[in-house]
Order: structure tokens, then sequence, then C-alpha cells
């Protein structure tokens, strides 16, 4: 009689201990499942965040700031009017010039290019003032200015980015163009400057560091 309530007794703590190891194997099962799903969560989070982060990046990187800054470089003028570009060009003005810094006849005041013609006023030293007057319908229209053997192309090729930048003054019909022609320069790595002017503005640019700091590039 014992016996039998011995066997039944084991046998109910079998039972119940079998019990107790399923309900910690579910318990067990559960928790692992839960540690997975977090772990993909948080990867996902994680996976989520770098993503954010280099658009974020990408799109800081597209985003150029213009700000002003010094710059020792050489300046190349352009003024736009009327979607028409015509090309200032200060070198060919003192290679003009050159002739009468060794002779006795005094520098001219007055010079007349093929497209434009411009007012020299001397000052103090080598400090000097040149306004440019172009004449009408002077320019290149861009369509002909960008073709591959065009006048910027001509002008990126002959004057590498580490020693030129390019200025505009621009006129209000020409805010589009100078907007295309900017993107195209900061696409080859040139600084570019920019004034905005009317008709009657006059286009001067004068020597010295004071004056050349209307001059800065972008």
């Amino acid at each position: 009689m014992h016996r039998k309530q011995g066997l039944n007794g084991d046998f109910h703590n079998l039972l119940n201990l079998d019990s107790l190891v399923d309900i910690v194997s579910n318990n067990v099962g559960i928790l692992v499942i839960l540690a997975v799903f977090m772990a993909m969560f948080s990867l996902l989070e994680k996976n989520e965040q770098v993503i954010s982060k280099t658009q974020s990046t990408e799109n800081i990187e597209k985003l150029k700031i213009p700000w002003s800054h010094v710059s020792q470089k050489n300046i190349l003028l352009i003024f736009l009017r009327s979607d028409r570009l015509l090309y200032l060009d200060r070198t060919l003005v003192y290679q003009r010039l050159k002739k009468y810094l060794s002779g006795s006849n005094p520098l001219p005041t007055n010079i007349s290019l093929d497209q434009y013609s411009i007012e020299l006023t001397a000052g103090g030293g080598h400090a000097h003032c040149l306004e440019f007057f172009p004449s009408p319908g002077a320019g290149q229209w861009w369509h002909q200015v960008s073709q591959h053997n065009g006048l910027m192309q001509t002008l990126m090729k002959k004057y590498p980015t580490e020693e030129n930048y390019f200025f505009f003054w621009v006129d209000p019909d020409s805010f589009d163009l100078f907007r295309e022609i900017r993107k195209s320069l900061w696409e080859k790595r040139f600084e570019v400057g920019w004034k905005p002017v009317r008709i009657e503005s006059p286009l001067r640019y004068c020597s010295g560091d004071d004056q050349t700091k209307r001059f800065q590039p972008q």
C-alpha cells in the first residue's frame, strides 16, 4: 500500500516537473523570440539612422552657400546684358597701354577695342581704374558661347582654376543665364563672383586692395 502511494507520488512529481520544464521552455522560447525581434528592430532603426544621416550629408554637400572671400587669383571680367555674354579682357587693354610706358607719350585716356571702349583713369603709383563701355549688340548668345570651341570653353581651358576666377556684371534680363553659367563654372571648380547692374550702371574696375574687395569671388 505504501509502495503504491510512493509510486503515485513519484508519478505526480514527475508530472509537475514536466509541466515546470514546459513552462520554463516556453518562457525561454518567448524571450529568445523577443530578443531576436528587438535585435532586428534595433538593426533596422540603426540602418534608417545611417540612411537618413547619409541623405542629410548628401543634401548638405549639394548645397553651396555663396560666401564672399578675399582671393589673390587673377580676375576675369564678364558682362551679361540682354542674355548676351561679353568678355572684358583687361590683358588686351594692358597690352595696348604697354607701348606708352617706355615712351614719352602720355597714357591715353580712351581706348577703343573690337566690341567695347575703355576710359582709363590713372592714380598714384600703379593704381588705375578702367571703365568699360560695351558697344550696342556686343557679346555672344549663350548657345554660341557654350559650344565646344566657344568663348567660355576657351577661357576655362586657357585660365586654370588655381590661378583665376570669374566675376560677372549681370543686368536684370540675364539672371537665369548667369545661374546657368555659374553652375557650369562651379562644376569645373572655378570660383565665381557677381554684381547686379542696371543698363545705365558704370562697369568700373579699379586696382588696389580696397577696390578689389568689391570683386570678391564666392
